[in-house]
């Protein structure tokens, strides 16, 4: 009986002692109270920065050049770096053998040529004599057959000639446009193939037209609607102090699925070739005004990946996710996640909890 009265003393005593504990913490809260925290309300604002987009120059055309005639590569007459002129020649097939053929097809012309000229006699003496009666209508027709098929014997060696010609010419294999050799891909003493790309080297060099580059950049899909062509731009490439003025002159129909960007192309001069292709580019493209929720960066929590911030509904603070863009070290563009008329929580702090009473004060209410 006296270890049961004993432990139901104890037990009264630690509900007691669990009460003033709790009664102490309900105390301390109703003390501190909600938190108080300086508010913003949301609103829109003409917003006029540029749409910023970023990319690579790329070069207005790029080929690798191969050979027309294929053959072992007998001699390459640039090197990387070379500004080369339409028509100029960059390398050369051994001739060798197109000279033979050439020379093969020659020598059948010839053949051809003098078969036509026997038959044409002998055609002419024919009909000379038929008119007497000297030969058979057979004999007229045997004549002009073999005229006719001597003719086109001779039209036959005349285009393997022409053909062998051509052969000859393209050893030699010329620029086709005003450019730039940027890459050299075999030596000499190389077969090319022109034939099949998998059967051996098919490319000796690469060319490119640097008069005019473009600024290939990816912008955000939700200015899609907003760009137009011709539209005034400027672009930053990595190495130059100014910005080159150029236009969107591209639009991409397509957007990427998976990073949810948009193409654009921006031409830029270039005709002494300072600028070349594989530079990395920034470009700021012009667009109207358009109302904007822009707040500034201090309320914003997380990373750019997973961003959100705290706005006042109810007394209490309601984390919301969102995501943006900078717009400058200060300032930042909401683009999901707030709406105008949000109370939005200033320097939230990290301790700020979702839920949490708190007590807003506007912006330059609180003292």
């Amino acid at each position: 009986m006296l270890a049961r009265a004993t432990l139901a003393a104890f037990c009264l005593a630690l509900a007691a002692c669990s009460g003033d504990v709790a009664e102490i913490e309900a105390d301390q809260e109703t003390q501190s109270g909600p938190r108080k925290v300086q508010t913003l309300a949301v609103e829109t604002e003409l917003l006029a920065d540029p749409v910023k987009a970023f990319g690579t120059i790329a070069a207005k055309q790029s080929s690798s050049i191969g050979a027309l005639a294929e053959g072992p590569v007998e001699r390459i007459f640039v090197k990387v770096g070379d500004r080369v002129s339409r028509g100029q020649p960059l390398f050369r097939i051994r001739q060798a053998d197109y000279q033979r053929r050439v020379a093969e097809a020659q020598a059948a012309v010839d053949l051809a040529n003098a078969q036509a000229i026997e038959a044409e006699r002998r055609y002419e003496r024919v009909i000379a004599l038929a008119p007497k009666g000297f030969v058979s209508k057979a004999q007229v027709d045997a004549v002009e057959t073999e005229l006719a098929v001597a003719r086109a014997q001779k039209t036959q060696a005349l285009a393997a000639l022409g053909t062998a010609q051509q052969a000859l010419s393209d050893t030699i294999t010329r620029a086709p446009y005003d450019g730039v050799v940027t890459a050299r891909f075999v030596d000499e003493g190389v077969y090319l193939n022109n034939r099949f790309s998998m059967g051996g080297q098919s490319a000796a060099l690469q060319l490119q037209e640097l008069g005019t580059v473009a600024a290939i950049v990816n912008a955000p899909q939700e200015y899609v609607d907003v760009f137009r062509r011709n539209m005034p731009a400027r672009v930053y490439i990595e190495g130059f102090d100014e910005p080159l003025d150029s236009i969107v002159y591209i639009i991409n129909d397509r957007v990427d699925p998976e990073s949810r960007m948009v193409e654009l192309r921006l031409p830029i001069a270039n005709p002494n070739y300072r600028i070349s292709s594989g530079l990395a580019a920034r470009a700021e493209i012009d667009v109207p005004t358009v109302q904007a929720i822009i707040v500034p960066r201090t309320a914003i929590l997380g990373d750019s990946s997973a961003a959100h911030v705290f706005v006042v509904a109810d007394g209490k603070a309601q984390r919301q996710e969102v995501t943006f863009e900078s717009l400058d070290l200060d300032r930042i563009r909401i683009r999901t996640g707030l709406e105008p008329g949000d109370e939005l929580v200033l320097d939230p702090g990290a301790s700020l909890r979702d839920g949490e009473l708190v007590e807003p004060r506007q912006t330059g209410d609180l003292n």
